[in-house]
């Protein structure tokens, strides 16, 4: 998850880690309001939910938890907290999770700036096969669909065009109910083990974002569903 925020040093590490725990000392013993909550991102969707303080020994803290959430800690193994009480959101170890009780240790507080939250459109990731490419002129980018929003997508491809960087174009994407064709601009590129990681920007109108908005939608239902199955 180390993608979604920045680090913040208020003071230094040891000391904004006292400071954190204090707040979470003043919440558990009542003498703070209670607004913890809780955030994740599950394949790019953010689960969110609030927290209850059941109890501290010196930098470990246990919390009570959504069982949606404590599956998503499980697996990141880490998360952020958000309060009133605190300068910055924090970010936190998850050192242990169980999905069944509903719980999880924390330790290991900094404080974060959480760089997702900052983004305009929601994305969402895609892991089943999803065919796109790009066209620049006679030079075409083929590769899969990782991740889109209406704003742009990310694809993985073993095709390297350095030299297309900012460069516009065609993006076509095979979604579901067909092919859909997308003005964009390559904006970055970057490897990724033996292929290549593009990122894309799009231009869209009414037709092209209700296209992308039906399928994020669905993604979404099927990621929520996938969360909850782990639960079962």
């Amino acid at each position: 998850m180390s993608d979604y925020y920045n680090l913040v040093t208020v003071e230094d590490g040891h000391r904004d880690s006292a400071a954190i725990v204090d707040v979470l000392k003043g919440i558990r013993d009542g003498r703070l309001r209670n607004d913890l909550r809780l955030l994740n991102y599950y394949r790019e969707i953010p689960v969110s939910y609030d927290a209850t303080i059941a109890f501290i020994d010196d930098d470990m803290v246990e919390v009570k938890v959504h069982q949606h959430q404590a599956v998503v800690m499980h697996v990141e193994k880490m998360t952020f907290l958000k309060s009133s009480h605190f300068p910055h959101d924090v970010a936190a170890k998850v050192y242990k999770a169980n999905i069944e009780k509903s719980v999880a240790l924390l330790t290991r507080f900094s404080y974060a700036q959480v760089r997702a939250e900052r983004r305009r459109f929601v994305r969402v990731q895609v892991t089943d096969p999803i065919h796109a490419t790009f066209r620049h002129h006679r030079v075409k980018i083929a590769g899969r669909l990782v991740d889109i929003s209406i704003g742009g997508l990310s694809l993985e491809s073993r095709d390297n065009h350095a030299s297309l960087e900012e460069s516009a174009g065609v993006l076509a994407i095979a979604l579901p109910g067909g092919i859909l064709e997308v003005p964009g601009r390559l904006i970055k590129q970057a490897p990724h083990e033996d292929l290549w990681h593009y990122i894309f920007e799009m231009e869209t109108d009414t037709r092209i974002e209700a296209a992308v908005s039906q399928f994020i939608f669905q993604k979404q239902v099927e990621i929520i569903r996938e969360l909850k199955d782990q639960i079962v």
